[in-house]
């Protein structure tokens, strides 16, 4: 009885959790504008449904509008923002935001992070190492991101790779692997392990449960 349980537990527990992110995403994305596409719905609507007693229906068709306006806006927005009419309007904007005091320091954080995270031309994690943490005797999971600042650098180029260059390292804590502690460490103190960037987070939230085979 155990083992079934536990089998249906595996089948159903990642389904679940798949469920309540997508939920929990749709909910962020749409929510501010629920009322709205609500009221534009039922008004054009009127002569045709009475969503008064279909409110769950008006729910569910309000936010599939949303999320489809959503998708074409940003799909506009990046289209527009590659054409030099369009762009000099982004950076009017983006100087303008720059000037406003508080707010320019929380603007440009953000945009730099996502700048980074959403580049095309490198990878967020280039691999996964074995690290020495939190002290020599024991080592933890990290994942490199690249090599450390030049000013950190103490006796060479930070663009040339040697046995002492400082390396950003990501050391996720387990088993939520959304925060955790950024290291700077010498390339000879890194160990690299045949992980992909994937198998390496499954590992991080099974808390060690899951691990990859060789080959995978």
């Amino acid at each position: 009885m155990k083992k079934n349980l536990l089998s249906g537990l595996a089948l159903l527990l990642p389904l679940a959790v798949t469920v309540f992110i997508f939920v929990f995403l749709v909910d962020l994305l749409t929510t501010p504008f629920l009322e709205n596409v609500k009221d534009i719905i039922k008004f054009f609507s009127v002569n045709y449904v009475d969503f008064d007693l279909h409110s769950t229906s008006l729910i569910l068709l309000s936010r599939f509008i949303i999320l489809i306006l959503l998708f074409f806006g940003v799909f506009l927005l990046g289209f527009l923002g590659k054409r030099i009419f369009f762009h000099f309007f982004v950076k009017m904007f983006h100087s303008w935001m720059m000037k406003i005091p508080l707010i320019n320091k929380i603007y440009k954080g953000a945009r730099d992070i996502i700048m980074a995270l959403l580049s095309e031309d490198k990878k967020i994690f280039s691999r996964v190492v074995a690290v020495p943490f939190p002290n020599e005797h024991s080592k933890a999971l990290g994942l490199v991101t690249g090599n450390a600042p030049f000013k950190l650098h103490s006796d060479q180029e930070a663009d040339v790779t040697t046995e002492r260059t400082l390396k950003s390292v990501f050391v996720a804590t387990s088993p939520h692997p959304l925060s955790g502690f950024l290291l700077l460490t010498e390339e000879r103190y890194l160990t690299r392990i045949d992980f992909s960037v994937e198998d390496a987070f499954k590992y991080l939230i099974s808390c060690g449960v899951f691990v990859p085979k060789d080959g995978d």
